[in-house]
């Protein structure tokens, strides 16, 4: 396996997210403890501002990190951020809210007349259903080949349902329609631009009309207004500079959703105790699992992954300048909200996962102050080896069972390492394990893969994370089991 397919897996393969149901009457989630888990992001400026909202039971609670503006103004229960791929979530909902009224057949083709003039290809006779867009299974690409954007830091921008027409009227399906899942940003654009047009109205007004309006969501838009604009936290790139917001056309069903964390609040609680009248009905279809797991992708509802334990639906999403994601577990009674404005790796789903375990009753512990210190003791190490021609260091036994655990990285990736015989093995769901060697006693590369396992150690007791290094990339995986 090659590197690429390495990062590939990590990033698509779905496996087990066990969470105990077994919860007392205590809270195990409190504004204290969200902080002390976010805080290390704002202080070793991974992330310039945050904003968190869980439910637990009958609490909820916000916190917010770090500076929303320019300016440095710290964000609010109001203020706006990009949604991203999140938005899916919303157009499959009107999705389900179009078949819940009887409009669409869920398992027809997905056919509406529309001013693109767009028509969905087949493949052996067999058409794109409505559910194929919705699953990510309609064998589309996830980006047109004909986005050529003029300004790549706001790609969408110029992007119209005319080119999208252009593009997917003479495209050839790779597959039969239904058969694997491919992530697909296009096809999510293409379903909700052909549900806004059979109801006749904008991507904006379909939204306000079935979803956000019922839910007394007011500040959910599209197109921001003035004031909204001024409420708009600064995206900022991987590296902390600001960038501009993603602006669209009326091709919207990807990604064009803003929204502030109150609302978002009420979204989630919406989907733990669906309202009586339709609004319920197609949340609770759009919540049935639709699609099983298979190597291709995890099981989903319509727009929600559902995570390995088969009871979390979560989805994230990012832009130039934005990480979000939402993860919602009706077993525990619980929701995990992060709004980030700073387009970072995997914090966001990483900070969301913990808040749903700690939930659970996992009692997760913040990060322990100097924790980060682990990597000095690895360089020295790495150093020290060098000098003495690169040798592999010995690693006793009482070493490897203190890096022996289950680390999860999402919610769709863990690491299994054992020790076996004196060595090593790392497993990967759905993927052969492998063998790791140590560079230090702390660092172990993979053979043949560009790609290193950090762990962090403290002073004694079990590594509490392990980093993965790979492409430039860092991401942290938390150790879930004793």
């Amino acid at each position: 396996m090659n590197s690429s397919r390495f990062l590939h897996a990590l990033l698509l393969f779905a496996l087990a997210f066990t969470v105990a149901a077994s919860r007392g009457a205590a809270q195990h989630v409190t504004d204290e403890w969200v902080e002390q888990m976010a805080a290390p992001l704002i202080e070793h400026r991974v992330v310039d501002g945050i904003s968190i909202g869980y439910i637990e039971g009958d609490r909820y609670g916000i916190v917010h990190l770090g500076s929303a503006t320019r300016s440095g103004k710290n964000a609010d229960n109001l203020t706006l951020y990009e949604l991203g791929s999140i938005t899916k979530v919303f157009t499959s909902l009107l999705l389900a809210d179009a078949v819940v009224q009887g409009k669409i057949d869920l398992n027809a083709a997905a056919e509406a007349e529309n001013a693109a003039g767009i028509r969905l290809p087949a493949r052996d006779g067999a058409p794109i259903k409505w559910i194929d867009l919705s699953t990510h299974r309609a064998g589309l690409p996830k980006l047109p080949a004909n986005l050529a954007p003029a300004d790549p830091k706001n790609p969408y921008r110029d992007y119209t349902p005319a080119q999208a027409a252009e593009f997917v009227n003479n495209f050839a399906l790779p597959r039969a329609p239904g058969e694997a899942m491919e992530y697909s940003n296009f096809g999510a654009s293409l379903l909700g631009y052909l549900l806004a047009q059979q109801a006749g109205k904008s991507y904006q007004e379909l939204l306000n009309e079935r979803i956000t309006g019922p839910l007394k969501m007011t500040d959910v838009a599209v197109e921001l207004s003035d004031a909204q604009a001024k409420r708009l936290a600064t995206p900022h790139d991987r590296v902390g500079s600001p960038t501009p917001a993603w602006t669209r056309t009326d091709f919207i069903g990807s990604g064009g959703i803003h929204a502030n964390m109150r609302d978002m609040l009420r979204f989630a609680k919406a989907q733990l105790e669906p309202p009586a009248g339709p609004l319920g009905e197609a949340i609770e279809l759009a919540w049935k699992q639709q699609r099983d797991a298979d190597k291709s992708g995890p099981a989903m509802g319509l727009g929600w992954m559902i995570a390995g334990d088969g009871q979390t639906r979560w989805h994230n999403g990012g832009t130039g300048g934005t990480r979000t994601a939402i993860f919602i577990n009706r077993e525990l009674k619980a929701a995990a909200i992060v709004l980030c404005n700073t387009a970072v790796a995997n914090e966001a789903d990483q900070l969301a996962t913990l808040i749903i375990q700690q939930a659970a009753g996992h009692d997760i512990q913040p990060p322990a102050a100097g924790e980060d210190a682990a990597a000095a003791v690895d360089e020295a190490d790495e150093k020290a080896r060098e000098k003495k021609g690169g040798k592999a260091p010995a690693i006793d036994a009482k070493l490897r069972r203190r890096l022996v655990g289950r680390y999860q990285l999402r919610p769709d990736f863990i690491f299994d390492v054992n020790d076996e015989d004196g060595r090593l093995m790392v497993g990967i769901t759905n993927q052969a394990t492998q063998e790791v060697f140590p560079d230090s006693p702390t660092r172990w590369s993979y053979r043949g893969i560009e790609a290193t396992l950090e762990f962090k150690l403290p002073k004694s007791g079990v590594a509490r994370s392990l980093v993965l290094h790979q492409n430039g990339a860092k991401q942290v995986a938390r150790r879930i089991s004793k």
